[in-house]
């Protein structure tokens, strides 16, 4: 799927990087939804389903661990969206359709050890603040000033009608399958728990008859134990519970946390590979990819 180089750039608070795997990982709550905490940032497209993600501190899972076994989209936008309109007035948006020019991401990078030409480390915070009368910002933002006065940040715009944002699991299975209209249809992608657009193009989810769908390829999990796999004696493993086989996800290559390498608890049926993912992908609702992004699947919606 393409992405934009900028979009791994932007600093959002809230946005947990990988990090080490648990003490020990215990087997309930398996299964249990949950929403990469990815999902919580602006500029994040969305996940490949020619991929895996293991997110090892997920505060949602029992177990820390919420896992994306090869997944397309966003969990939180069963639909996706196409590309939203860039602005910088509201005269740019549709007022028929209730649109204002809101914000949406920022690119405040941090300090490494110093500011990129251009920036200055902001006074009371860890990132570095653009100076609206110099920086240059990355295409698509605009410096501008913090609304308490207090520096200032790149910052993009969209065209949003802020009441019009999907959730998960609106609607989801059989009237999706068949590309019946549902509650998410026309919505745009927002971030979880606010109104805040997304400001890129996100793939439609694919079909949940694969078990590729955020219901059945998105879930707390835990790193088990394989028979003929050489356990981590630092490392305490689960037993899967019913409805759930011990399946091999990540290899060890060495260039990774070797943590989070290995076996994991996956949904029953829905095990694949990344060579055999996309084939899997089946019937996309909504956003289906177009020529500057590209998603998986065969299309049976149209965009938002």
């Amino acid at each position: 799927m393409t992405r934009k180089i900028l979009s791994g750039l932007f600093a959002v608070a809230s946005v947990a990087l990988l990090a080490f795997a648990p003490a020990s990982c215990q087997s309930g709550g398996i299964g249990d939804p949950c929403i990469p905490e990815d999902e919580f940032n602006p500029a994040f497209a969305g996940f490949k389903v020619t991929e895996d993600n293991i997110e090892s501190r997920s505060f949602q899972c029992q177990s820390r661990i919420c896992l994306v076994n090869h997944f397309q989209g966003r969990v939180t936008c069963p639909e996706g969206q196409a590309e939203p309109t860039h602005c910088t007035a509201d005269t740019d948006c549709d007022s028929g359709k209730g649109e204002k020019c809101e914000p949406s991401a920022v690119f405040a990078p941090a300090p490494d050890p110093d500011c990129p030409a251009g920036f200055t480390p902001h006074a009371a915070g860890n990132y570095c603040a653009c100076d609206p009368a110099t920086t240059a910002c990355p295409d698509g933002f605009t410096c501008v000033a913090n609304a308490n006065g207090d520096g200032a940040q790149c910052t993009s715009h969209v065209c949003h009608a802020p009441d019009e944002c999907q959730t998960e699991n609106v609607n989801a299975g059989a009237n999706q399958e068949a590309g019946a209209a549902t509650d998410n249809s026309g919505k745009a992608c927002c971030v979880p728990g606010t109104k805040t657009r997304v400001s890129t193009a996100v793939c439609g989810q694919c079909s949940s008859k694969q078990g590729r769908n955020a219901q059945k390829a998105v879930y707390c999990s835990c790193r088990c134990l394989r028979e003929g796999e050489t356990p981590d004696p630092n490392f305490n493993y689960c037993e899967c519970p019913d409805g759930f086989n011990c399946t091999k996800i990540r290899d060890d290559l060495g260039i990774a946390d070797h943590q989070l390498s290995g076996s994991y608890c996956v949904l029953a049926n829905t095990e694949t590979t990344a060579g055999e993912a996309a084939s899997k992908c089946g019937a996309v609702t909504g956003f289906p990819g177009d020529e500057n992004f590209t998603c998986d699947g065969i299309p049976t919606g149209s965009a938002p």
